[in-house]
Parts: C-alpha cells; sequence; structure tokens
C-alpha cells in the first residue's frame, strides 16, 4: 500500500474512501485481462472511479442536502459495480466466488458510505464500519439487497438467456453488440435504482430499465426476420422481457 502523505484532503482522511481505492484496485485488476467488446466493461470502468470521484466531492461541499446527495450517487455506483460483476460471472469471465468476493468488498463500501451519509445529516460523524448498516438486509446466498428482487433476477435471466443463445456465438457482431448493450443498461439501471433514497430518482432508473426492456423486445423481433433467433428461442426472451416490463412499469411496478 503506498505511504500517506503528512499533505492530505479531508477525504483521504476517511476509512472508507481508503477501503473504495483498494476495491477499485481488486476490479481493476479482475478487468485487465477482459476483451472490450463486452457491452458492461465500459460500465465496470465508470462505476468503479465514480464510487471515489462521489466521495471526494461530497467531502468537498458545504451544504449537507449536496454532500449528501453526491454520496447517494457512490452508494448507486456500489450497486452498479455489483451488477456488472454478475454479468461478467454470467459470461464465465469471473468464477461465481471471485465475483461474490469482490460484491462483499463492495457492500462494505456501500456500509460505509450509507453510514457516512446518515452521520452528515445527524452531524455526527463515524468511521468505524460496525457503525454502518442497509436498511435492507439480502437473504441468504445473495450479497445485495437487489439481487433478491424478482426484477433483477428476471433481468438476469434474460441476460442469460442473451449468453446462451447469441452472445456466446457470435459475440462481435452489431445486433449483438447492440442488444448486449441494451441488456447491460436493463440489469445495471434496475440494480442501481435500489440505491437511491429519493422515490423519483428511483423511478428514473427504472423508467430507463423498462425503455430498455421495450426496445430489446424490438431487436428480438427483428432478430427473428434476420434470422439470428428462432422463433421458440424469441418466445422465450421475450416471456422474460415481458416480465421485466410490467415490473419496471411506472404505475404500480412491483417486486
Amino acid at each position: 500500500m503506498p505511504e500517506r502523505s503528512s499533505q492530505q484532503f479531508g477525504h483521504e482522511k476517511l476509512s472508507v474512501y481508503q477501503k473504495a481505492l483498494v476495491t477499485f484496485e481488486r476490479i481493476h485488476g479482475a478487468m485487465s485481462p477482459w476483451s472490450k467488446h463486452h457491452a458492461f466493461i465500459d460500465h465496470l470502468s465508470r462505476a468503479a472511479e465514480s464510487i471515489l470521484f462521489n466521495l471526494a466531492e461530497g467531502v468537498r461541499l458545504s451544504s449537507d442536502n449536496k454532500k449528501a446527495l453526491s454520496v447517494d450517487y457512490s452508494i448507486g455506483s456500489t450497486f452498479e459495480c455489483a451488477a456488472c460483476l454478475d454479468i461478467a460471472a454470467l459470461k464465465e469471465l469471473l468464477k461465481n466466488t471471485e465475483a461474490t468476493e469482490l460484491k462483499q468488498a463492495l457492500l462494505e463500501v456501500s456500509k460505509m458510505l450509507v453510514g457516512l451519509r446518515d452521520s452528515w445529516t445527524s452531524g455526527r460523524v463515524a468511521e468505524g464500519s460496525e457503525e454502518y448498516s442497509t436498511s435492507n438486509q439480502p437473504e441468504s446466498g445473495t450479497v445485495f439487497y437487489h439481487e433478491t428482487l424478482d426484477r433483477y433476477r428476471v433481468a438476469l435471466d434474460f441476460y442469460r438467456w442473451l449468453v446462451s443463445t447469441v452472445l456466446s456465438r457470435t459475440p462481435g457482431g452489431k445486433c449483438e453488440r447492440s442488444v448486449d448493450t441494451l441488456a447491460t443498461r436493463m440489469v445495471l439501471n434496475i440494480a442501481e435504482s435500489s440505491g437511491r433514497y429519493a422515490e423519483l430518482s428511483r423511478q428514473d432508473f427504472l423508467d430507463t430499465a423498462n425503455s430498455a426492456a421495450s426496445t430489446l423486445a424490438v431487436s428480438v423481433d427483428m432478430g427473428v426476420r434476420r434470422g439470428i433467433w428462432t422463433a421458440s428461442e424469441a418466445e422465450t426472451g421475450k416471456t422474460l422481457l415481458v416480465r421485466v416490463g410490467q415490473m419496471t412499469a411506472r404505475k404500480g411496478y412491483s417486486h
């Protein structure tokens, strides 16, 4: 670990920043051998950076509300990173155990960020990791709470279908890249919606996921006409997309 300078910015003095920095290093180490044609890789790189940048910005700001909002962005980015790791595991770029270990490190960062955010709004700053908790605890066998949500699980099921039917066969084609990008957007926005405190902000992410599901359905229809999927294959994929669409709709969505 690099030796710390006696001259430090405020964010460098926080344990959560140092832990996030170590997690950033671990994620980028895991990413280094992966081909850039995977749509999620750019998202993972940016989200890992966003955790650190927004935390530093939150420390710099003077308004409690703005500080909390900036850290909220960092929290959302931990959810986005975790979803990217799920995709990496689906694509067999990571072993499930490796993805789980990285997600557990992200969860600890997320808990610490929640605690820091709460301490700023309450006027009490705390840095011990045991002080931090999240409002929703994941069920056994999962790491993050969003992994328990039906809308997230069904979105991942669609991604799994996509990998099994086309991405594993011709991963670099134009159509394949397009649907990979859309499916990644759908999965990540569902995950990140769980990291937002404001209902309006949460629904904005779900709206993006809903739009991606609808566009994917059109892409699958076009893919059938182009001979990329059979009608039977497409029916399986579109059934999953309809379920995602229902669970991310603006009115009365549920998990």
